[in-house]
């Protein structure tokens, strides 16, 4: 992969890209009857709240405001009329063949030529009544025409109460019907939404689970170059907060999203059956909404990936900080380190800051917009209901519609946010998912029995391009027999091992196991017959016994026979739980001495061909090194070893000796033989004796 995408978290980026989105589906794929499952709820959630203004409209128009109108025409307009219509209720005959009441909400379901016949051929009173029958008229208000009581609609509140619930029983059964409909229709609402939101959770879930578990396990097969180049702290950040993204895009965006759009489709056919021209008044500030919309996208998208930049960078300081924890007080650098974590801290809130401004401003624009949408609708739809060509039940629709039309297209928009959130989240992880190991089996890797044999030819290594560690490295070791590594800080000596370990691959020459160069073996059968202790020895958040076995099938018998043999056991026992015990993280509970004891002890519990003690005894004690000097004998008889010490006196009794510096050898042989050369060893020697022999 060219260059290194991680150093620093790039801004840049597309709005929206199709390929990120096409793998994250993939993963979104084995749970796809979960999805249909919520789309199907969603579908359900949608209707409903597609009927409910409806089932408004209709309760308002046929129960509520049961208005009608004087139509005066020829009298076979009149009779036309009404054979067209065949509905006797909404079309009555008054005194003469040329009167009649037309109930408003018949004219509202009109189409618009109709219409304007009936105005051109008659003339429709702007007077709307409420209808009673003539034998309950009291003389107060309205009049008497062809046996019927009419009521003008705002005198309506004269009419004795009585009257009303008595005449108008059927209305309030009307009513009281669709409100038990509503009811109805909520709780399916209700249902469907709670499995809508339970389905997309639990897919979600799943979902981002396998996107964390492929992560976690490709993030552990690269090679420890990757992690030299890439903080802890921003690793953590890819595992945690940007999956967290992920699952908030799956949660709120993936089938949400289809809802939506559904929603403000639905609404604008509805609009525009129930009134076209109204339709389009509402519709009229749409291109403000879209101005306002591209704005906020353009601002946003820089918003969310400075966020995520600046909150990679503060868990990455944060991570490096609290792992140094006791150098930064050993030092006393704390007030330093805080500046620094403050300064880190003050640019991911201004970040923060700066996305809540855009939101700040997008949000009330938003409402605004919708609420000059309603505004334009109440004017001219309120007009319309004055001059009776609407009717109240549908002014109170389309007030409802278009809210709810708005609604979603600001979800849509916030949508964006974390679309955004999730694109730039996507864009890093599947930057370290696309990362190709350094080490890798070859296509032909056979798994074989390893005995031990090691032989290096001519060997070149460098970490970084130009500057070479190691130069024309050649050795070997017979199964069985021990090397020891010497030389000064930097020489080299730890290169060698994590070439035979294939953490690096070789710029130059071979390693051969057995006469099979490494890179033609599995990497895991390579490392399965090596066990390695290295000076820092890394103690993990869990039981001694789990810290000794690590992940082997050993029985408690078996990882107390490794403890004995290196004189560990006396101090585990002397731990509240014994081999139980808990560490803390890092073993910080425990001396050096101790923690460098239970990796001998996992060492020893592996039963490796191939042994690796790197500076392993340098942190014990005299008297413990001493003990453990027998068990290290036992352990490397029959295995081959590589031994890297700068105390000349624990590797005396090496088969071969091997002196390093600056990436070359430069003496080799036994302890014997390299003393009687009076070459570099000899000197090293003859240093440490007079400095032992002095202190």
């Amino acid at each position: 992969m060219r260059g290194n995408p991680f150093v620093e978290d790039a801004v840049g980026g597309k709005l929206y890209d199709r390929t990120l989105v096409r793998r994250l589906l993939h993963y979104v794929k084995p749970h796809r009857k979960l999805i249909f499952l919520a789309m199907f709820f969603m579908i359900v959630t949608a209707g409903v709240e597609l009927l409910i203004p409806y089932i408004t409209k209709q309760g308002i128009d046929n129960y509520l405001a049961k208005l009608y109108q004087v139509y005066t025409a020829p009298a076979e307009v009149n009779l036309g009329l009404r054979e067209t219509c065949g509905d006797s209720a909404d079309f009555i005959p008054l005194d003469s063949d040329t009167t009649l009441l037309v109930r408003k909400a018949a004219l509202d379901r009109m189409d618009r030529a109709g219409r304007n016949r009936m105005e051109e051929e008659g003339e429709l009173s702007r007077q709307t009544y409420y209808l009673f029958p003539a034998d309950r008229y009291d003389g107060e208000t309205g009049m008497v025409m062809n046996g019927h009581w009419l009521v003008p609609e705002n005198e309506l509140s004269r009419v004795p109460l009585s009257v009303i619930l008595d005449v108008r029983g059927g209305d309030i059964a009307g009513i009281r019907n669709l409100a038990l409909l509503l009811g109805v229709l909520i709780v399916i609402s209700l249902a469907a939404g709670y499995g809508h939101v339970m389905a997309l959770v639990i897919a979600g879930q799943r979902s981002m689970y396998d996107v964390r578990v492929e992560l976690f396990r490709h993030i552990q097969e690269l090679s420890l170059r990757f992690y030299s180049k890439n903080p802890i702290g921003r690793l953590v950040t890819r595992v945690t907060n940007d999956i967290e993204a992920l699952n908030e895009m799956f949660s709120a965006v993936l089938v949400n999203l289809v809802k939506d759009v559904l929603l403000i489709f639905g609404t604008a056919v509805i609009l525009f059956i129930l009134n076209v021209r109204l339709a389009l008044v509402s519709l009229a500030v749409t291109p403000i909404f879209v101005v306002v919309t591209i704005f906020f996208r353009v601002k946003a998208r820089g918003a969310y990936r400075e966020v995520r930049r600046f909150l990679a960078k503060l868990n990455a300081r944060l991570a490096e900080d609290l792992s140094g924890i006791k150098i930064v007080q050993a030092f006393r650098q704390e007030k330093r380190r805080r500046e620094e974590y403050r300064g880190t801290n003050i640019s991911y809130f201004g970040a923060n800051m700066k996305q809540l401004v855009v939101f700040g401003i997008f949000r009330p624009l938003i409402e605004v917009t919708a609420s000059l949408g309603i505004a334009l609708v109440l004017v001219y739809g309120g007009g319309n209901v004055l001059t009776g060509a609407l009717t109240i039940g549908s002014l109170v629709a389309f007030i409802s519609y278009v809210r709810q039309m708005f609604r979603p297209l600001s979800d849509i928009s916030e949508k964006y946010n974390i679309m955004q959130s999730a694109m730039a989240a996507s864009e890093r992880i599947f930057a370290i998912m696309d990362t190709e190991p350094d080490i890798v089996d070859p296509s032909a890797a056979v798994r074989t029995e390893i005995a031990g044999g090691i032989e290096f030819d001519d060997v070149n290594f460098s970490y970084e391009e130009g500057n070479r560690v190691l130069r024309d490295v050649s050795f070997s070791v017979d199964p069985g027999k021990s090397v020891a590594l010497v030389g000064p800080t930097g020489a080299g000596k730890t290169s060698i091992i994590s070439l035979l370990c294939r953490f690096y691959d070789v710029d130059s020459g071979s390693i051969r196991l057995d006469g099979t160069d490494i890179r033609q073996l599995p990497v895991r059968s390579l490392r399965e017959s090596i066990s390695i202790v290295l000076q820092d020895a890394f103690i993990f958040s869990r039981s001694i016994e789990d810290n000794i076995r690590l992940g082997l099938d050993l029985t408690r018998e078996q990882v107390r026979k490794a403890a004995d043999m290196v004189q560990a056991t006396p101090f585990i026992e002397r731990l509240p739980q014994g081999f139980d015990t808990v560490m803390a993280e890092r073993g910080a509970t425990l001396s050096t001495g101790q923690k460098q004891l239970i990796c001998f002890a996992r060492a020893l519990a592996h039963d490796p061909r191939i042994l690796i003690l790197d500076e392993a005894t340098s942190n014990v004690d005299p008297a413990t090194e001493q003990l453990i000097q027998r068990a290290i004998e036992v352990l490397m008889r029959n295995r081959t070893s590589i031994l890297v010490a700068h105390r000349l006196s624990t590797i005396q009794n090496a088969d071969q000796i091997l002196v390093i510096d600056e990436g070359r050898i430069l003496e080799r042989g036994s302890h014997q033989d390299l003393l009687a050369k009076r070459g570099i060893y000899y000197n090293l020697y003859l240093l440490q004796y007079a400095r032992n022999n002095h202190a």
